[in-house]
């Protein structure tokens, strides 16, 4: 929809800002937050799993047999919930997954979603809990009419799998296997050649999916037929063990992590958290250690270690501005094992 003379002088008079610039990404945001309601691809309250609901505009094609069904996808920034590479989202009847997504300017959220048409189901190994996750399952060798869906690969895969990056996934590994097709009412099983969570995989910024390669593997007999999962373990007949909690550690200080070269020993604390912030008695020592570059060797003194406490000095000759590291490990007989480490810097003394 057009903007009228009067719109467009009204936008002008209405811009904000300082500068040329300003007044630009003002008036871009204006007009995305204004006429994308208006869009008729413009879909209000699309769950997005695990955060919430977004109003965006979604606009499919591709939807040809041996194709990829895709959706372009764009969003205001003043949506309460944004989307992120690797979220699902359900939307015509269907799951569909993000593979690209960009914050265009600071003005608008704009990115392209992928159609899911598997639910791939496994089990933890050391819980044994089932979990399902939907994804994109495709042949690596067909070819797509957009050129950014080819994926080329090697040797004899089979299948090439987009899925969400999250705890579970991460503890995938090459051979892992999986029961994802059917052939004469027996399920075919299919085992990991190659785990990429690097390349869509971005840490900084907590967002990305995973791409599993697969090819078609041999039947085991531990394998699941009916609940769809390879080399399946009954919770039931598995050994009772405590159950664990995860926990979090942090290592504390007074004022800020600097040593004072020449100074007084510095104290610093091991403090183990619960889920929900709260501090936990230690049931065993902390293992302390330093990480010490050249010019600080020997230059670092433990003056005191015991319990969750340890305090450090400095020597004289310690050069300002150094940097080294401290790290502390142990275990709780609830909350298992926890480590944490701290960047600790070389001050003066005054």
């Amino acid at each position: 929809m057009s903007m009228s003379a009067f719109e467009k002088m009204q936008l002008r008079e209405a811009a904000q800002g300082t500068t040329t610039r300003n007044e630009m990404i003002y008036n871009a945001k204006y007009i995305v937050d204004s006429l994308l309601p208006n869009d008729p691809s413009y879909k209000e309250d699309v769950e997005v799993f695990g955060k919430g609901r977004i109003s965006l505009r979604m606009n499919k094609y591709r939807v040809l047999a041996g194709t990829t069904p895709v959706m372009n996808i764009q969003a205001s920034l003043t949506e309460p919930v944004t989307f992120t590479l690797g979220d699902v989202f359900m939307y015509d009847g269907g799951y569909w997954i993000c593979v690209e997504s960009n914050n265009r300017h600071d003005v608008e959220r704009t990115g392209m979603v992928e159609e899911c048409n598997y639910l791939l189901r496994w089990q933890n190994p050391h819980t044994l809990v089932v979990h399902e996750r939907w994804c994109s399952v495709r042949d690596p060798y067909s070819l797509a009419i957009d050129e950014r869906a080819r994926h080329v690969v090697t040797g004899n895969a089979k299948y090439s799998i987009k899925l969400p990056h999250d705890d579970e996934t991460e503890l995938f590994h090459v051979d892992r296997r999986f029961l994802i097709d059917m052939a004469n009412h027996e399920p075919i099983p299919y085992s990991i050649i190659k785990y990429d969570a690097i390349t869509n995989k971005y840490a900084a910024r907590n967002e990305g999916f995973t791409v599993l390669t697969l090819r078609e593997s041999q039947i085991e007999i531990d394998d699941n037929w009916e609940l769809m999962i390879a080399n399946y373990r009954d919770p039931s007949m598995a050994p009772s063990t405590p159950n664990v909690v995860e926990g979090s550690c942090t290592i504390k200080f007074n004022n800020v992590p600097v040593v004072r070269a020449g100074g007084t020993p510095k104290p610093f604390y091991a403090v183990l958290l619960d889920g929900n912030g709260n501090s936990i008695d230690f049931t065993s020592p902390v293992n302390w250690e330093l990480i010490l570059p050249p010019e600080l060797q020997n230059q670092i003194v433990i003056s005191y270690k015991e319990g969750n406490e340890i305090r450090l000095q400095a020597s004289r000759q310690a050069p300002i501005c150094s940097v080294f590291l401290l790290r502390m490990s142990g275990s709780h007989t609830t909350y298992g094992n926890f480590k944490a480490e701290l960047e600790i810097n070389i001050g003066g003394i005054l």
